[in-house]
């Protein structure tokens, strides 16, 4: 699907206006319905609704994605029943209860990116001892990342990782988008309190030392999204211009792990080198991560996971978030560790970072 340009300014109402001409005149259902999801990343939450109900969307994937993402939003019981037909839920309801009642291996697939792998590790680790036959529930990391979560999820206790070594073909696996769903109709409150690891904390050479991640990783499938998350490289330069005096006043030191293409780090290292460091080459593994963050006194971060990793190896973080952010923030900044270790900052106008930077610049005592 291409870009369309009305979804990249500030004016919200025109851009919902337009969406709303794009899927009348979208011709191919996938395209349709590409469109309609597109209204919950504007925060048409209604328009979204209203859409897949008049097409029949939730019968398509993306329809039932779309509608997964207006639960959320909407607080309503069980997100995860979107995901799934109404004709498969009770037939893997029961294929669950009756592994775990017969002490038969349950695996759970990590899907998704590395914030969303983590994350449902540490649910699944805080809501083991509200199961039974708690020995019978592993877990398995998918996709690009999987081997460095892997090298993480190794180290964290009571965590029932599938490795290699262990892996069974007759061993039962389903996706933990799923897996959630049974715990909603068991009744099982999706609550972080416990850490994956606690092994983050500053060390001697943290004190004056800023961590901070400005950019998510580009999505191809949903362009929008990573683009709202993520800052403008100008906004990015001219914060640090506003920040380097009292920087400077301050012996501040600023370790940046986003990712720059070479002309955009020449400019920063031209103009910052005293004082910012860019670190996103040292980065190989989340133990990288994990050692500067021991060396940052402060962390400040755009919906990455650097958010997700700091909060589960008990940081507190300062995490910049878009008017309409990912809805899953809604039920992770309502309790548990998300809630106790996270500061927001976030967006009162579409696409404008100015209320959130300047919020950030307070808390951290960078103002002028």
């Amino acid at each position: 699907m291409s870009a369309s340009w009305w979804l990249y300014g500030q004016d919200l109402a025109l851009a919902q206006e337009l969406q709303h001409r794009a899927i009348t005149t979208s011709q191919q259902r996938d395209l349709l319905l590409a469109n309609i999801s597109i209204l919950s990343y504007l925060g048409d939450y209604d328009g979204c609704a209203h859409w897949l109900d008049q097409v029949g969307g939730r019968r398509d994937v993306i329809g039932r994605q779309s509608d997964y993402r207006l639960r959320r939003f909407r607080r309503l019981p069980n997100p995860w029943r979107a995901l799934i037909e109404a004709e498969r839920e009770d037939s893997l309801c029961a294929t669950i209860d009756s592994k775990l009642q017969d002490g038969l291996p349950v695996v759970v697939d990590l899907v998704g990116g590395i914030g969303d792998q983590l994350e449902n590790a540490a649910l699944l680790l805080n809501i083991q001892t509200q199961l039974s036959r708690i020995p019978t529930l592993y877990v398995r990391t998918l996709g690009e990342n999987a081997g460095i979560v892997t090298r993480l999820l190794e180290q964290v206790e009571g965590l029932n990782l599938l490795s290699q070594a262990n892996q069974d073909h007759a061993q039962w696996r389903i996706t933990a988008p799923w897996f959630r769903y049974w715990l909603g109709r068991c009744g099982i409150r999706e609550t972080i309190r416990r850490p994956l690891l606690d092994e983050a904390r500053v060390d001697g050479s943290g004190r004056g030392t800023l961590l901070v991640c400005w950019r998510t990783k580009p999505d191809a499938m949903t362009p929008l999204s990573s683009f709202s998350r993520s800052l403008p490289f100008a906004r990015i330069a001219s914060l640090l211009d506003q920040w380097r005096g009292a920087a400077q006043r301050r012996g501040l030191q600023l370790i940046d792990i986003s990712d720059y293409t070479p002309d955009e780090a020449r400019v920063l290292q031209t103009s910052h080198g005293g004082w910012v460091t860019l670190a996103r080459q040292q980065l190989n593994s989340l133990q990288d991560t994990l050692r500067l963050m021991r060396q940052a006194e402060a962390i400040a971060t755009v919906d990455t996971s650097l958010g997700h990793l700091a909060v589960l190896c008990r940081r507190q973080v300062n995490l910049l978030l878009p008017l309409w952010p990912d809805e899953r923030w809604y039920d992770l900044l309502a309790d548990g560790l998300y809630r106790e270790l996270t500061t927001v900052h976030q967006q009162t106008r579409f696409h404008s970072w100015d209320e959130p930077l300047t919020a950030l610049s307070r808390e951290l005592q960078l103002t002028r």
